[in-house]
């Protein structure tokens, strides 16, 4: 018996929960699946590093380390651009308990809206464009259905002894 990849399997995820709350753009579907599915490894998690080499863990070095690249490329300013919107909308969509914890919820839809909104504007393929300004006007609402589908398609044991469920809370 063939098991499907990791993206196969969040791909089939995302669709059933996206159509469940009336997301029906394909693409984005694909991209969501494919933040999932890169984000289960964590150095796809932590793939920006600072000038010493280390990853860069916190939104505001994420935002201080795109305005240097900025300054330095465009190209490798798009690169911190993506990854800080696939990062909030990952963390806000799966670790919004954590971030609603911690009173951060709205800072990182904001700045997930607001990064998306600017891959949209620098984006040369019209294809890919489209996906982030979908991102951008929907973040709220695709962020809204990622949570909902962790609770719902993927709850987790509510022991105390469950140091995942622990994490996921704090």
């Amino acid at each position: 018996m063939r098991l499907p990849s990791l993206y196969q399997f969040f791909r089939h995820q995302v669709n059933h929960g996206f159509h469940l709350h009336g997301i029906a753009e394909p693409a984005t579907v694909d991209y969501v699946s494919d933040i999932l599915a890169r984000f289960a490894q964590v150095r796809q998690f932590y793939a920006l590093r600072d000038a010493d080499g280390q990853p860069v863990e916190y939104l505001v070095d994420m935002l201080e380390a795109w305005q240097k690249a900025h300054g330095e490329t465009a190209c490798r300013g798009r690169f911190f651009l993506r990854h800080l919107g696939e990062y909030t909308l990952f963390m806000s969509g799966i670790f919004r308990e954590r971030l609603t914890a911690r009173g951060e919820l709205d800072y990182y839809m904001a700045h997930g809206r607001s990064a998306y909104w600017r891959c949209a504007d620098c984006e040369m393929n019209p294809q890919q464009r489209k996906v982030y300004w979908h991102l951008h006007q929907d973040f709220g609402r695709i962020s809204n259905t990622l949570d909902n589908m962790r609770r719902e398609q993927f709850p987790l044991p509510t022991s105390p002894d469950n140091m995942l469920t622990a994490f996921w809370r704090v």
